[in-house]
Order: structure tokens, then sequence, then C-alpha cells
């Protein structure tokens, strides 16, 4: 695989491509639009909104011949306009662009599949999904067609539409719909739909996906007759796009802008006389979406009549945030912010119950927080979705179950924040053997080792409860379905505080394993082994187990961390030993990796407890690790 550079353009660029033998169309793309219809304050500039837009495809387009353009899905949900409107403002924004092609995101069923079928009965864009079986739905059936073959400069171009294989576990109102051969190769339906247009005479292939990079990875290897994948769903920004090279030497290139409107992809594509895609002469690039590009007038006021029912929610503040609460969630392998703050308030509101612990799942978390006042359209755009609080008595097997399923993925959509919990898990591990520690808070503050057997009361909203993200429940007791949307105690934690600003990650902990080994003979002997040559070392010693953060940045896997020292650097191999004195019992070591490392992150050790030397130094280090990894709660 290959990455393909991106080259700074003007926002509005003509075709200046010379006529000869070989084939040129552009497509431009968006995905995961999530009804951000207006443009929008994001680290104090403005970004997106479909008039601006609207003006920029427009624009393009009529100085591009040959041009697409495409959705790649999961244009509803994320702003009050979804919620007051439930689809319909944003499928008449993408027929007002004059969007060609579409393929069904996993959030256009929030509303329920009915809906759905209901609002794209009104789109004047062709829908794609070789993939989903709507027959349950017959309005919905009805608009899809598994691919769409169009001539473009001449040439049969095919666009065959995709949805994740996740569905089911993502989406709780379905109504019936679900993904086709999910049991034995969800890939069937996408290889059927190849099949048929290369019968047609069809050399060009455009798969249209709502899954994901990884799965777009796998659909590129699966089938390398397609030549470009769309990608949407999982909100990746490609500055770069990806190229996979294949065994015959062709290649699939795959694309995607990230999400919210906030830039626009434009792939200029070139095929030789052969068919194939010349790489050297594609070019990609993502334009982004500012206060520099002109908005539509037609666009900007249809959009401005719409959200004038909207108003009173922008006017009415709630709070004040003293900083920002980011959601750069792939950023954080640790707690965020701003899912600190939202299980805070679902812990708070379970109180006359009993809960001492809550969870939310970053996917059900929306929108960031910008310094300044907080209103009721942001709590919408934060928490949009319909999901309710509930509260359930559960056995801390089941909880432990819960956690390792939350970080056996990566830092995304069904990952949980937590309140109430400590957590230290080893993303290097195999799924499923991923949590090393996980502790509970106890009535006096202090925190304990979950117990396999005893009873715990959670907060959580009932989308995880009921499965959503696959998530397993169906042991809790004493359950209790509060009416209330989880912003409803969002808004009323948000009102008893009148001023909030982010928390440091003090709740979960990336931990890597066999890279600090320590004894204590005279002195402490601390062995770091196994990063990146030349890193810098910081030791941190602690009372036990736990997460705190220091630096003002990172946590790490102590009660009490104090720094021991921070002018270790490893050797060209990896390592270093330090001798000294120190205050706790347990250590901990954080290499720093060298400016220039790719991809440079921090490696944060497994939390090891000093034990006295029983012999030759390599010994009692071996010794010390094997205890260590017998520290690890049991599961």
């Amino acid at each position: 695989m290959s990455l393909l550079g991106i080259a700074h353009v003007s926002a509005v660029t003509s075709d200046t491509r010379a006529a000869d033998e070989d084939f040129h169309f552009t497509i431009l793309h968006t995905n995961d639009l999530h009804s951000h219809a207006e443009s929008f304050s994001e680290r104090g500039k403005l970004v997106g909104g479909m008039a601006r837009l609207g003006h920029l495809i427009h624009s393009i387009k009529s100085n591009t011949p040959n041009t697409v353009v495409i959705d790649a899905g999961d244009m509803f949900q994320g702003t009050p306009l979804f919620t007051h409107y439930h689809g319909e403002v944003e499928v008449s924004l993408l027929n007002q662009i004059g969007y060609d092609l579409y393929t069904i995101g996993n959030h256009e069923f929030d509303d329920g599949a009915e809906n759905l079928g209901k609002q794209l009965k009104n789109a004047k864009f062709d829908i794609v999904c070789s993939n989903l079986d709507a027959e349950a739905q017959p309005d919905l059936k009805s608009v899809i067609k598994p691919y769409v073959i169009k001539d473009i400069g001449g040439q049969k171009i095919a666009f065959i539409g995709v949805m994740t294989p996740e569905l089911e576990r993502l989406s709780l109102s379905l109504g019936g719909v679900k993904i086709r051969h999910l049991n034995d190769d969800w890939l069937i339906p996408v290889r059927e739909a190849v099949r048929e247009v290369e019968s047609k005479g069809v050399k060009h292939i455009v798969a249209v996906t709502h899954c994901g990079t990884d799965f777009d990875q796998q659909i590129s290897q699966a089938l390398p007759e397609i030549d470009v994948i769309i990608g949407g769903h999982s909100h990746t920004r490609l500055d770069k796009a990806i190229f996979v090279e294949h065994d015959d030497s062709s290649k699939t290139i795959i694309v995607q802008t990230g999400s919210y409107g906030r830039t626009l992809g434009r792939l200029d594509l070139s095929f030789d006389k052969d068919g194939r895609m010349d790489a050297a002469d594609t070019k990609y690039r993502l334009i982004n979406i500012t206060d520099k590009i002109p908005e539509d007038p037609a666009m900007k006021a249809y959009i401005e009549k719409k959200v004038e029912p909207l108003l009173p929610l922008r006017r009415t503040i709630v709070s004040q945030a003293e900083d920002a609460f980011d959601n750069r969630w792939t950023a954080y392998p640790w707690d965020s912010a701003l899912g600190d703050l939202i299980t805070d308030a679902l812990c708070e509101a379970g109180k006359s119950y009993g809960t001492t612990i809550s969870v939310h799942n970053r996917g059900g978390m929306r929108g960031r927080i910008e310094k300044g006042p907080i209103t009721l359209e942001k709590i919408q755009e934060i928490l949009p979705f319909d999901n309710r609080l509930t509260f359930a008595t559960i056995k801390g097997k089941a909880l432990l179950s819960a956690i390792e399923h939350s970080v056996s993925g990566p830092a995304g959509g069904r990952f949980l924040d937590v309140h109430g919990l400590k957590i230290g898990y080893d993303p290097t591990r195999k799924r499923g053997e991923r949590l090393v520690f996980a502790l509970a808070e106890d009535k006096d503050g202090t925190y304990s080792s979950i117990d396999p057997g005893r009873e715990y009361k959670i907060a959580i909203n009932n989308y995880t409860f009921q499965s959503g993200e696959g998530y397993d429940f169906k042991e809790a007791k004493n359950i209790v379905n509060t009416p209330e949307r989880v912003g409803i105690p969002f808004r009323q934690y948000l009102e008893a505080h009148p001023s909030i600003k982010p928390q440091l990650p003090s709740r979960i902990v990336p931990i890597t394993e066999n890279v600090l080994s320590a004894f204590k003979k005279d002195k402490v002997v601390a062995k770091i082994t196994g990063v990146v040559p030349n890193s810098k070392i910081t030791l941190y010693s602690g009372t036990g187990r736990g997460v705190t953060p220091v630096e003002n940045r990172f946590p790490v896997p102590l009660q009490k961390p104090k720094e021991e020292t921070d002018s270790l650097t490893a050797d060209v191999n990896g390592q270093c030993v330090w001798r000294g004195n120190i205050d706790g019992t347990w250590l901990c070591a954080v290499a720093h990796p060298p400016k220039g490392t790719k991809p440079r992150k921090l490696i944060i050790s497994y939390p090891v407890e000093v034990l006295p030397a029983g012999g030759a130094d390599s010994e009692t280090a071996d010794k010390s690790a094997k205890q260590s990894k017998k520290s690890r709660s049991a599961k």
C-alpha cells in the first residue's frame, strides 16, 4: 500500500487537462454531514455550511466536465434540524446542490426505517446500496438500487453502494431491515453487483461505502476490480488518499473527507487506454470549507427559514465553559473531558437509585463545547439521539465484560467514558484480553478491584443497555427505564454548575506490557526495555494501582504518583536502567519517543509493584515482571 500526496488548491479549480486518449473524470464527495446545514465555529474558525458547500460544488461543476457528486451516508442526525424536521432538510439540501449519488448511513435509521423511506422518496439523486435487505420496508426498498451505471464522457461507470456489516449492532430501529448474507460472507452481494456490472461491459467501478476505512481496505483487497472507494462512517479525514496495490499491479484508491461538511473531497481520476487507473495522473485533495467561500444565496435563505423555529434553543444559556471540551476521540485512548462531564451528570441523576457508576458510549456523544456560553442548542448537538436514561443493578462479572468490550476496539463509537471507575487496559494485546485492571469507587472514595460476584448500580443510556454496539446486560435486575432523554439530566447538571472546566484524564489509561521491571535490593533497580531507541524516560512512583493525570496532560496507572526522574534516555536498543530510592511501593515508566518518530505516541508501562530482590538482578527483574502480571484483576 502506498500513499498519494495532496496538493494545495484554490476553492475553485478549472479543468486544464489536455485532451488525449486517456479517460478522465472527477468525483466531488462528502460523508457524515450529520445535519450540519449551517457553518459552525470550531477552534476559533468558521467552518462548514451547506450553502458554502453548494456554491463550491456548483462552481467546480461549471468549470469541470465529467463531474459526479457523491455523498457516502449519515446525512441525518447531529443538530436540532434533524430532531425538528426528521430528515426533510437534509434531503432537500442534497437536491438543491445537485448530488448525483448517495449511499445510506446507519444514522439514517435513527428516526426509524419507515421515516427513512418517507424522506428518501423526495430524493432527486440515486440511492445505492447492494447489501441492504429492505423487504420489510416497501417504501425504502422502492428507492434503493444495488448500483447504477452512468455514461460519463462516453464511458460506462458503475457506482455500487455498500453498508457496514455492523449495521444491526449499531442501530436498534431498523424495522426489519437487515444486512444480506451477514452470517456467511457479507461481501457476497457486493461481489454479485461487481460481476453483474462487468457483464454489462463496465470497465470502471466506484464503490460508495458507509463502512469505515478498515472495512474499505477489506473490500479493496477482496475485490480488486473496484477502482475507487468513496468512503464514510469512520469520520476519517484522509488528507492523503490510500492506494491499495493488487497482485496484478492494479490499484484501488480509498478516500474520505472526515465529517460535518468541514471539507469537500475532489478526486480527479485518470485511466489509461487499457482502462487501468493511472496513479501518477490521478490527483486527490480536500478543500476546506471556510468563510472565504461564498454562500449560495437561495440555499442560505432556505436554511435560515428552517432554523427560525430553533432560535430559542440558541439563545438559552445554561452554563459557561472555562475552556474547550474536545471530541477528537481517536486522539484520546484515555478518558475524554466531554465524556467525563456527561458521565458525571448521569451518575448525579441516579443518586436516588444509588448509582455509583455511569458509562456512556462515545458514538452517542457528538459536537464539541467551545470556551464560552453553553446553550440548549449545544446540548442537543452533543447528545442528539433519542436515547433514554436507564438505571440498573448488575454483577461485577457483567461490568468487567462490558469494560473489556469497550477497550477491545479502537477509541471510537463503542468506547465507554466512565464515572466511578479506574481502568487500565493494554491495546497491544489481542481483543478480549486487553483489560489489565478495573477498580470501582467505594463509599469512602477509595477504589478497589471490581468483584465479579458483587452487585453494582449503574447509570447508562438505553441504547447501550439494550445491546447497542454489541453490549450485553441481559442479567441486569432492578431496571428503571426513565422517560427522559439523556440530554435532560445533562442540562440539569450544567444548570447546577454555572461554570465548568475540562478535567484531565483520570479514569482510563492505556498501558503496555513488558516495558518495566523492578526490584529492591539496597536500592530500587528499574529496567526499561522495548521502547523506541533514544526515547526520554520518566519514572513515577506511587502507592498502588490507579489512574492519575501527570504533567497536566496524560494519566499514569498509579495512585498518588510522584516523579522520581525524567533524566533517563533509552539506548539504541530501546533500554535503560535506573537505581535509586522511591517513596511509594509501585513504579511506572513513561517513554517519550524522539521527535520525528511516526507515529509519535507515549508508551506507558504497566504499574509494577517493587518487591525485595531474591537473587541476581536479571532473575529478580523477571520475577518482578511476572508479579506485575499476577497483579491484574481477575476478569
